[in-house]
């Protein structure tokens, strides 16, 4: 379901007995009694681009925010697997969290500091030796109507020619320089962890975010040792999630966890690597469809 595309379909909820009716191509579906599974994929906004008729951007939010009661209402449904649960999604999209569980379910991270203080922040980058890297705490797109800005981490020497009111702005993360490390993407689906180690093809590359390094990188299948892949479902679990992409680098023989995101991308991983991610979400979905799955398995403790 393009949920992008709910305001040019009909969708129709009725009570006391629940009837849950969205649009399935020509004809509709009662959701209410054939729901088994969902892969909730970053939900787009309705009106995203202009309607053929353009509206007043009041009303275009007020659109949205009914659209979106639709969504959540199909969370009354009982016994559905959800990848993810939409609660449990929002709640570990904070780094936060995410690095308070992972210490305490016994993965290495970089000494981290988040911060709007300039003070504490010189502090920090002092502490580490004088180098230290920065990244947002939360989203890291800034959207302008013409263009997007996306915030890669970045490392940092010295902030002190910043003025205070530009670090006060916002909170953000600083960390360790761990240099020379080896970037790792870990794709967890129930189970099944999928792994490839990012490398750069090219001679004395020092990857910082290879997310903004588009050429000369390799993404090699690879097999994380027993303990770190076990403690790589086991964290998915705890956080609630059946789905999660980790971020982690081996950084002197050691690996360190930096972060989840539990929407994150996959396809690239599927055709470039040859990982067979969508057969084991497929495999998911469809154990959710069976009697013996209760669906409670996951995020049951949000």
């Amino acid at each position: 379901m393009n949920t992008e595309d709910l305001p040019y379909s009909d969708c129709t909820v009725t009570f006391p007995e629940l009837s849950f009716l969205v649009p399935n191509g020509i004809k509709a579906i009662d959701l209410a009694s054939s729901l088994k599974s969902v892969l909730f994929r970053r939900p787009g906004k309705p009106f995203d681009e202009n309607p053929d008729e353009p509206l007043d951007e009041a009303v275009i939010r007020y659109t949205r925010e009914q659209w979106h009661a639709i969504i959540d209402g199909i969370l009354c449904i009982p016994n559905v697997l959800w990848i993810n649960h939409p609660r449990v999604n929002d709640i570990m999209e904070c780094k936060i969290v995410q690095l308070q569980r992972a210490v305490d379910m016994g993965f290495r991270i970089p000494q981290t500091c988040v911060t709007s203080s300039k003070e504490r922040a010189e502090k920090f980058i002092q502490s580490c030796g004088g180098y230290a890297v920065a990244k947002s705490l939360y989203s890291s797109l800034i959207e302008y109507p013409d263009r997007d800005f996306f915030i890669f981490t970045t490392v940092v020497e010295s902030i002190k020619d910043i003025p205070s009111s530009e670090i006060g702005i916002a909170p953000m993360i600083f960390q360790e320089y761990l240099e020379e490390k080896i970037d790792y993407r870990v794709t967890v689906v129930g189970e099944k962890v999928h792994t490839v180690r990012i490398e750069s093809r090219l001679e004395d590359c020092h990857i910082i975010d290879w997310r903004a390094q588009k050429d000369g990188l390799k993404f090699n299948p690879s097999e994380l040792p027993e303990d770190v892949q076990k403690r790589c479902i086991d964290y998915v679990k705890e956080c609630g999630l059946v789905f999660g992409a980790i971020d982690m680098v081996l950084y002197r023989d050691d690996f360190y966890f930096l972060e989840i995101n539990p929407n994150g991308e996959w396809g690239w991983l599927q055709t470039g690597a040859r990982l067979p991610i969508a057969e084991a979400l497929t495999d998911y979905l469809i154990k959710g469809c069976s009697q013996e799955f209760s669906g409670d398995e996951y995020g049951s403790h949000f």
